[in-house]
């Protein structure tokens, strides 16, 4: 008789994953991000899930060490996060202290035009969130 073993596993996260809605095209919303908040937003290597599921991927980082990278939901072949395809946008912040600068950061994100909706979403709790998960190759 054959055994069948599952191997569960959570996922720990080290960002923080803020969903934005707005009509501008990428480029525009990190030019508008860069005006905001003095960053230096950078198109970079491709976010790639499949063959046919390749997101643009824009980075920026602080001068405090604080990473960030833009990710459209949507691409030619599907979405990034089926389950949030209402979102236009997902801003991965690579931070340790997200709780101090978490009230200025969104408000300064909030007082952007072209931003229609900025939430904090939960990525424990979303379906394919691991999609998120950005696996930079380093030299």
């Amino acid at each position: 008789m054959k055994t069948h073993h599952t191997l569960h596993c959570t996922q720990e996260y080290e960002f923080i994953t803020l969903a934005i809605n707005s009509h501008s095209r990428g480029y525009k919303l990190c030019w508008n991000l860069n005006k905001s908040l003095g960053l230096s937003f950078k198109m970079t290597d491709n976010h790639i899930i499949s063959k046919e599921l390749i997101f643009t991927r824009y980075e920026a980082k602080d001068d405090d060490g604080r990473s960030f990278n833009l990710l459209p939901n949507l691409s030619k072949k599907g979405y990034l996060i089926p389950s949030q395809s209402r979102i236009n946008y997902f801003l991965l912040i690579n931070n340790s202290n997200w709780d101090n600068i978490k009230d200025k950061f969104l408000s300064k994100l909030r007082a952007i035009n072209d931003i229609l909706l900025v939430r904090e979403l939960d990525v424990e709790k979303i379906k394919n969130s691991d999609r998120l998960i950005i696996y930079d190759k380093k030299n």
